[in-house]
């Protein structure tokens, strides 16, 4: 199958084979493609940042709200978490597909699944509990300093993406994401809490790392379509 090999491709755990827009064919992503760096990911990334937390506050006896671990407010936060995250689901998109580039890989339905599942239920709410829920917390916390605390964590967390080897265009990206999901965590009134924030950072980064590959598929289609088209004409 035709592809395009580049070195520019925003996710290089995945691989430089990838399609563009003006590729004749099609490089698919399937289940087995993603678990091979899926539970990597888990092992050394995902099972540490989420322990980490933990460990903090049961040395310093502090309560899981310490760290946004709250059902305050719920109805409210799942509202905003909806409204704001499909805004923001379609900024990623558009972001990816205009700002970084045109390069896909088209998952298969399972693979679908499987990413959406993992950015939704696993990598948003552990991102969420170590930048938002523990480190902007603990910096606030030791500082008295909501600001230098709002700072250090949304550069940590947008900066914390090259160890993942993203191109800048991507962690830019990252970046007026970042800024977002601290102000879905601060802004309400009331105790801090994650849910929210852990809603609209699923819906960003899936709509950016697989929602978003859907899209360009389709764009890809509609072009080979119409490619077609006035080649009979």
């Amino acid at each position: 199958m035709s592809a395009t090999q580049t070195n520019e491709v925003f996710l290089p755990r995945r691989g430089s084979r990838v399609s563009s827009v003006k590729s004749p064919q099609v490089v698919r992503s399937t289940v087995a493609d993603s678990w091979r760096w899926l539970w990597r990911d888990v092992l050394m990334r995902i099972i540490p940042m989420g322990a980490v937390p933990f460990i903090y506050i049961a040395l310093l006896h502090q309560p899981l709200a310490f760290l946004g671990l709250t059902l305050h407010d719920v109805p409210q936060q799942i509202v905003i978490g909806l409204s704001v995250g499909i805004g923001l689901s379609a900024f990623a998109i558009l972001y990816r597909m205009f700002i970084v580039g045109p390069w896909f890989r088209w998952p298969t339905p399972g693979d679908q699944v499987l990413q959406s599942a993992f950015y939704l239920l696993i990598n948003a709410p552990v991102e969420e509990l170590f930048f938002r829920g523990f480190l902007l917390e603990v910096i606030t916390y030791w500082t008295h300093s909501l600001l230098l605390g709002w700072l250090i964590s949304t550069a940590a967390y947008t900066l914390y993406h090259k160890l993942g080897k993203w191109n800048w265009r991507s962690v830019g990206g990252v970046g007026l994401a970042g800024i977002v999901f601290s102000l879905v965590y601060l802004l309400p009134a009331g105790p801090h809490t994650l849910l929210a924030v852990i809603i609209v950072h699923g819906f960003t980064t899936s709509g950016f790392l697989s929602w978003g590959d859907e899209v360009l598929y389709q764009r890809w289609k509609y072009r080979q379509s119409r490619t077609k088209v006035y080649n009979k004409e």
